[in-house]
Parts: C-alpha cells; structure tokens; sequence
C-alpha cells in the first residue's frame, strides 16, 4: 500500500512534509478525508497507537486503485534504469533522476514554483566553481533561506535551459535521503551513484566521466540537497560523511567530476569537523565569495530586488504597494510562503505597520509547533530554553550541558524542533574549552515565546503591572518594543480593549506612540474582519477616546502618524469620532495645497453632524478650497472677525483635548491663508487668555503652538522678546527626550532657528537649517511649509545682496507650486 501511494504520488523518498500533500491529493481525488496525522502513521512519523480502520484502509486502496497504475511510470526509482551502452545512456538516466528530483521540488514548493526566482549570487558562484579547480562546493546557510529552490534553478538555468551555458555536460541531482539509507550504509558513494545511474558494478564511474571528458570537454556535476532529513537518523551521519569524504578524495586529479551540497549551517559544522584536519580536503573546498563565518553561511538573505521580483509575481500589481517595514521581514525565503498563504485567503491584505508579521511568526509557529508531533514536548523544551536566559534578560542561547534533563525527556521533540528551523546548535570556547549552546534561529521567534512565558508567569492578565514588568526589566533592550506589540495583539485578539490605555501610559517617545496608535489601530481592522463584536466592544470600552487624547501631538512628518488616523477613521463607532478623524486628515489635506484632496475630503465631512463644534471644521475647510481655487469669499463671518482680530467662535473648556486642539489649528491654518502674522499673534494670545496655564505644559501640542507664535514674532518684532522665546524653546527642545517632542515641533523650532540666524547675520547656519526642513516638508507632502521656507531662503539671500540666487529660489518655488498645480496668487498672503 505504502509503495503503491508512493509510486502514484511521484514520491520517491517520503518525508514529513509529503504526509500533508498525500492528504489534499487523496481529498481531491475522492472527496473523502484521510488527515495528515494518519498518513503520518502510515509511514511511520507518529506513533501508531491503534489499528488503521476500515474507512481508512478502504480509503487508500481506493485512491491507488482508482487510475491506471501505467500512469504512474515516471515515478518509477532509478534504480530499475536498464543497463547502458555508452556516456549517452548514462546522460539519459541522470537525466531522468534529475528531472524527476525537480519535479519533487516543484511540487513541495511552498509557493507555485513559477513565482520563485534564481538568486544572481548563486549563478556567479556556481559559475566560477564550474571554471575552477575546486572538487566541491556546499550551499550553507540556516533552515529557511531557500537553498533547495536555489539548486533546482541552478539545475535548470546551467543544464536544462535552451540557453544553458552547459547543455552538453551531465548534471545529475539527487536527495541525501534517497541514497544515504539504512540498506546501503556499506556501499561507497561511487557506487550509490551508479546505482542511481543503471552502471553495472564492474565498471567505474570515475573512469567512464574521465574517458567523456577527455573526448568531448564536458564534466558530470552531482547536486545533493536533503541532508537534513538524514542527519535526523544519526546512525548513518556518520557513514555518509565518511562516504562522501572518500569520493572527494578518489577526484583528486580528476577535474570532470564536480560535487555541489547543500546543508545547513550546523550539518556542514559537523562536516567540518570531519575535514577540518586534512588541507587537501579543505583545499578542494570552494568556499564561495559569500562565507560568512560567524554566521556558517554563504547564502545571503534575500536583497530588495529579489523581494520585489517574488512579491511582484505574487501580487500581480505594482510592488511599491508592499509595506517597506514587511519587505525588509521578507529577505527570509521561509516567510514569503506563509506571506503567500495569507495573500491567498485575503488578496488585500497589506498593513502599514508590523501586524502582517506578527501574523507570519504566528502562523510559522502554529504550523511547525502546535500542529506538530510531539508538539506539548516541544512546548515544554522551549519554556525551559526562554527561563534559562532568565526572560531573555541575559544572551538568548543557552549552554546545551544545562538542558541535560530536558534532551532526555524530549529527545524527539528537540531533533524536530532543531531539523524545523526553531532552534540551532553552536559551538563556542569558553575558556579554551568547547561547549555546545543552543538558542533560536531567528530573534523573532524568541521573542514570541518569551512573551508567552511573561504572559503565563502573570496568570494571563494583562494589567498596568504587566506593562510595568516589561518596561522595568527591558528598558534598555531592543525586545522591550517587540513585547509590547506581542502584547497589544494579544489584548486586541480576546478583546479586552480597556487594557490598551496602560501602553500610552509608559515612557514612550512620540515616534513609538505613534508607530503603537498605528499598530493598534489596524490590528483592530484586522480583527474586525472576522469578529463582528469589535465595534460594539469599541464603543463599550471607549478606546476611541483613549487613542483620540493621544493624536493631540500632531505629528505632521511622521507618516505612521497620518496612517494611523486613516485607519482609525474607516473603524470609528460614532459620527463624533468619525469627524474628530478626518478632520485631521483635513489638516493634511490642507497643508498639502492640493484642491482635489480637499474637495474629496469635504465631501466626506459634509455628510456629518459638526453641530456641537464651535468653529465649524467643514467652512473653514471651504474657505481654504475657496482660497486654493482662487474664489475668495471675504463676506463670510469668519472672514469678518479674523480681520477684526475677533475670535468669539473659540470653545473656552477648562482643559485642553485633541477637538479643541484641532479648532486651533483650522483657525491658525484660516489665518494663514486670509490674514497676516499679526492675526497668528492675536489668535494665539486669544488662545493664551483661554487656556492661561497652556504654555506651562511641556507636552506636543503646547511646544508646537510656541514654535508658530515665535515663527510669526520674529517676522513682525523682532527683538528681544523673541530673543527670549527662542532660549526657551531652545532648552526645551535639548531636552526633547524629558518632554518627548515630536519631529514636526522639531522642525517648525528649526526654521524660527533659521529666521532668528538671518536676523543675526549668521546666513550659513540659517541656509543649512531651511535646507534640512525643507527635505524633511517635501518627503511628507506639507506644501505650505515648503512655500514658507522658500521665503525664508529667498529672504537669507536678499540680505546678502545675492540677485543670482534670489531669482533662482524664486523660480524654484515657483517650478514647486506650478507642478502641485498652486496657484501663484497665493505668494502675495502665504509668502
């Protein structure tokens, strides 16, 4: 039965990974179910506690009976292949092997195969190993990297392709698995070659390639890939290590035989190991122009443009669409098949922040471990790991000698854990003394696992004391960050949303807050996709409110910041919520100058209820659109009382949040555009008279409101007033990590830092820091503060009596407004 399901299969060597396949074919064939678990009984990868029943039996006789079995022909072993006659035969059966080892790979590709790639490194390498003298070379790297892929393009490109460079040599590409077994662990690796080649026992091998590439030139390249599923039966390391070390040996001198590996990092350190005292050996080893030794590897990660070519074939679509925070996740083969899973079951998954990753490691994890044999044990084996690095507060790889008890216990479920990718092997000295340590492959994977060790060391609640812990006792470690996402996940997923208060309430930076709003917000998104109660436990645990205080900071060049409010807007519970969002938004609109933006965005505030706000955010919004569009209505009532500095529309609350912030804002933005620097002064004053203790606060929003008060003050009075104003923000901003100010603050001091320079002569300060605001304005789009800062160049260079250089900013400003189509009419009140 077992060689009969192997043989319709087109498997020759079974492994773990084949048990799921076997199941989705017998499903489709038959539309009846066998699970993974019992196919992996049937081949003896778990433990068969029970007979197979009847269904089960019946099942798979059905499926091996139900095509003709002479269909099944090219799974036939190679070990059947006639007897040859000449070096034709003997490229006709490699070829045969060949094919079908790709066809294994194809097959058991994570993603369809015509979506991978050939990796340029590796052409160059094997390319200059070819032309070499070298007898063998070896691909290292850790699980994941994609070295098998990696070897069946080789394969194709240089002997399959109709441009292969070496059409004419013979390749012949095998798995360690299906020549290095328990019944021919006494036959020399020569002779399991010509097993697989149909050469009879009383010829050579060594002398029929030497004889061909004597007549011809051409050379027989032998590919061996799989190592890793026989270094899980250690019984025959051993043999085979010798094995293939005696065949290297036995091509001394003969140049037509060329040996190409693949192993992971710790398979080649025993190997190594094994050669390590011979210089011939390692002499004949070509090492390939990518060896890192500290890493034991010698196949990078992937590069941006070998994402973007993956991605590309995988989304269909333009590939900038991609999140670059996810692209730079992706260099790992291992995570653009799981990528591509999550694709398949929701083509528009794509998110700004870090949760398509999360969702990776989580399925990675789910898939290797909790769907696993042995899964409790390995479970187990990896708290114990995490609780010997005490929480990860000391290096993530423990001392292998300290997991003594546990590699008994678990024997099994550490080999799995070790051939799956989670955890490695390394050798260290420590006092000129080897010891073996074991730690995660991938940081990532570390942290997932010490979060969940935290989680249970606190009975699963996730409290102000748990964001305490993690604060305290990482504060200075980078995983510090990466648990507090974990956990943000983890509150979101069993929807205990009230929790997510105790995040804003550490010691965070304005870039984190507003990376962690993002992340929560469409983790929330996310969620509400597949649970319909995630409204109704927004609205009962208020969370809007709570992230709505946080976006009083306004931070205008931080696009997480931006992102996260387009976000929050599409999951907002209430109209009031809703138009506290796009307001913002607005503002960015606004900012942007661009009249399509603005009209799309009013008509998406008009259909609100703005009853309740005091300075109505869409009029203001229409007046700019007015200005923009060059139809300036200066009868309007809000017109009216900015000329009379009248500001009787300003809501006067005790205390300052994010709606009145906004209502701020829009006046200051009306002003801009209608008024003068004398208005700015008037309605912040106005400001000042409501909210007296505003500038006494050393947060955002207060800060940033200084900075446009001075910025307009050192236009129109210069002295020392302003003089004074600029110590005080300049203390305030060196000591920007006490009162966690944002860019944009930064920014907006920089250019009154720039006028105050001007004024005082010092013209180069003054050009360098309207250069550096001006890059960081353009990359965010903020056009009206591109267009202040052009003033000020242009004023810099008035000055110094520089006409050359006047003209040319002012033809470049000029070029900028016309190509984001701003009309000129707006130089005469916003320069």
């Amino acid at each position: 039965m077992k060689s009969l399901i192997l043989l319709k299969t087109g498997i020759r060597t079974i492994t773990p990974a084949d048990c799921k396949r076997i199941s989705i074919e017998i499903s489709k064939t038959l539309n009846k179910n066998v699970s993974e678990t019992t196919i992996k009984r049937l081949f003896g990868f778990a433990v068969v506690k029970h007979n197979f029943s009847k269904f089960t039996l019946t099942t798979l006789s059905e499926y091996v009976n139900k095509e003709d079995p002479q269909t099944w022909i090219n799974a036939l072993p190679s070990n059947t292949q006639a007897p040859i006659n000449s070096w034709t035969d003997v490229r006709m059966n490699a070829k045969k092997v060949t094919n079908f080892t790709l066809k294994g790979i194809k097959n058991r590709s994570g993603i369809p195969y015509e979506m991978t790639i050939s990796r340029k490194f590796a052409e160059h390498d094997f390319d200059d190993f070819l032309k070499s003298d070298y007898s063998y070379t070896c691909f290292i790297s850790q699980p994941g990297y994609g070295r098998t892929i990696l070897l069946s393009h080789l394969a194709e490109k240089f002997f399959h392709g109709e441009m292969a460079v070496h059409l004419d040599s013979t390749v012949l590409f095998l798995s360690a698995n299906n020549i290095f077994n328990s019944d021919q662990h006494n036959i020399s690796f020569e002779d399991l070659l010509k097993i697989q080649l149909g050469i009879s026992n009383h010829e050579s091998l060594l002398d029929l390639v030497r004889e061909n590439h004597k007549n011809t030139g051409r050379k027989f390249v032998v590919i061996i890939d799989g190592f890793s599923e026989v270094m899980v039966k250690r019984d025959l390391k051993k043999q085979m290590f010798e094995n293939i070390i005696s065949f290297i040996c036995s091509i001394e001198h003969n140049d037509a035989i060329k040996l190409v590996m693949s192993m992971r990092s710790t398979t080649w350190t025993r190997f190594y190991d094994c050669i390590r005292h011979s210089a011939f050996l390692r002499s004949k080893w070509f090492t390939g122009n990518y060896f890192n030794h500290n890493e034991v590897s010698n196949v990078p990660a992937l590069t941006g443009k070998e994402i973007d070519r993956i991605i590309e074939k995988i989304n269909c679509s333009d590939v900038h669409e991609l999140n670059p925070k996810l692209k730079s996740q992706l260099k790992f083969p291992l995570y653009i098949q799981l990528y591509y899973q999550l694709k398949e079951e929701n083509p528009y998954f794509n998110y700004s922040s870090s949760i398509t990753f999360h969702e990776l490691i989580s399925r990675f994890i789910q898939e290797k471990i909790y769907k696993s044999n042995y899964y409790t044990e390995k479970i187990l084996f990896l708290k114990k790991v995490v609780q010997l690095t005490e929480y990860g507060k000391k290096a993530n790889s423990v001392p292998k000698d300290l997991l003594i008890s546990e590699l008994s216990a678990f024997k099994n479920a550490y080999m799995e854990l070790v051939s799956e990718g989670i955890l490695v092997e390394e050798k260290s000295q420590d006092d000129y003394q080897p010891r073996e340590y074991v730690r995660f492959i991938y940081p990532h994977l570390f942290e997932y696992f010490l979060f969940i060790e935290l989680l249970e060391k606190f009975h699963l609640q996730v409290n102000w004391t748990f964001f305490e812990f993690i604060q305290r006792n990482y504060e200075s470690n980078n995983v510090r960050f990466h648990l507090i996402q974990w956990t943000i996940r983890f509150i979101i997923r069993i929807g205990d949303f009230g929790a997510l208060a105790h995040v804003f309430d550490l010691e965070i930076n304005y870039f984190e807050r507003n990376y962690l709003i993002l992340f929560i917000a469409e983790n929330i998104r996310f969620r509400a996709r597949y649970s319909p109660d995630t409204f109704k436990l927004l609205t009962e645990h208020k969370l809007h409110d709570i992230l709505i205080k946080q976006l009083i900071n306004f931070d205008f060049v931080d696009s997480c910041y931006k992102e996260a409010v387009n976000v929050l807007a599409d999951v907002a519970d209430t109209d009031e919520n809703r138009a506290i969002y796009q307001s913002i938004l607005a503002i960015f609109d606004v900012m942007s100058m661009d009249q399509d933006c603005i009209a799309i965005r009013l008509t998406k505030i008009a259909a609100m209820d703005l009853s309740n706000w005091h300075i109505s955010p869409y009029e203001v919004y229409w007046l700019i659109y007015l200005k923009l569009s060059n139809r300036v209505d200066t009868s309007h009532p809000l017109i009216q009382d900015l000329e009379k500095f009248n500001y009787p529309f300003l809501e006067n609350k005790a205390s300052l949040d994010t709606r009145q912030g906004i209502s701020y804002l829009l006046l200051i933005l009306l002003n801009t555009f209608y008024g003068t620097d004398k208005g700015t002064l008037e309605i912040i004053q106005a400001i000042r008279k409501q909210q007296p203790r505003i500038f006494s606060k050393r947060s955002a929003f207060p800060v940033l409101i200084m900075n446009i008060f001075a910025l307009a003050n050192s236009k129109i009075q210069p002295g020392k007033k302003t003089d004074q104003l600029e110590r005080i923000l300049l203390k305030i901003h060196h000591n920007g990590t006490r009162f966690k100010l944002t860019e944009y603050s930064e920014c907006m001091f920089r250019m009154v830092q720039a006028n105050q320079l001007r004024l005082r002569g010092e013209f180069v300060k003054a050009y360098e820091y309207c250069n550096e605001s001006l890059q960081i304005f353009k990359r965010n789009e903020l056009n009206l503060n591109c267009i202040m800062v052009y003033d000020l160049m242009i004023a810099i260079f008035q000055d110094l009596h520089d006409t050359i250089k006047v003209n040319e900013y002012k033809y470049e400003r000029l070029c900028f407004m016309e190509e984001r189509k701003i009309p000129h009419c707006l130089l005469v009140t916003v320069g």
